[in-house]
């Protein structure tokens, strides 16, 4: 998988936005005709979770520890076909691209 990080500096009082739909269709933008297969928002602690679209246990939130414990970014590669995570920082989220 090809990584990218989008880092956003501002000089003065702006804020880039921290909306997801904003950075999804920033991403999509930059990478178009690619378009988002999953995201991992770390301030909200919220993710796009193909096992609970299933209505099965998240393995993502588990501990490292435990064996069932799936790292995210596989499941994306594996499940969504995933082939480009950008990451935000200013915002710390990850946009998953297929």
């Amino acid at each position: 998988m090809d990584r990218v990080t989008v880092d956003i500096k501002t000089e003065g009082g702006s804020r880039p936005s921290e909306i997801i739909s904003d950075l999804r269709n920033a991403a999509e933008m930059l990478y178009y005709p690619m378009t988002l297969a999953g995201f991992w928002d770390y301030q909200a602690d919220l993710h796009l979770c193909p096992q609970e679209d299933r209505r099965e246990e998240c393995p993502h939130k588990l501990p490292k520890t435990d064996p069932r414990y799936v790292e995210y970014t596989q499941t994306m590669q594996r499940d969504r076909n995933v082939n480009l995570e950008i990451t935000f920082p200013h915002a710390n989220v990850v946009i998953y691209l297929r």
